[in-house]
């Protein structure tokens, strides 16, 4: 969701759950902190969602890089190519639960 232009979560837990809910957040959140810059000031590639099972890419473009992942809802390895707003395309191999960044082309 992070990756589609969503900046912000709610947490829906009863007060007996909430500590346990946001110990399990907590390495998450730590970790996209890696990719602060794209989180803060990155714009969503794209919106669209396949009509049938298959690949969706999710990502946020600055600049000439595009911070991306692939969630694959069938068993297809190929590389999917995307055009971009504002010009240029990325090609994204399969890679099961990764973020990547890529150049592009």
């Amino acid at each position: 969701m992070l990756l589609r232009g969503v900046d912000a979560f709610f947490l829906w837990s009863p007060a007996a759950e909430a500590r346990k809910e946001v110990e399990l957040l907590h390495p998450v959140y730590a970790a996209a902190q890696a990719y602060g810059p794209f989180l803060d000031e990155g714009e969503p590639i794209t919106f669209d969602t396949p009509e049938a099972p298959g690949p969706v890419v999710s990502g946020l473009r600055l600049g000439d890089r595009v911070l991306v992942r692939r969630t694959d809802f069938t068993d297809d390895a190929a590389p999917v190519t995307i055009a971009l707003r504002g010009g240029g395309s990325i090609t994204v191999p399969r890679a099961d639960g990764a973020c990547a960044v890529i150049e592009v082309e």
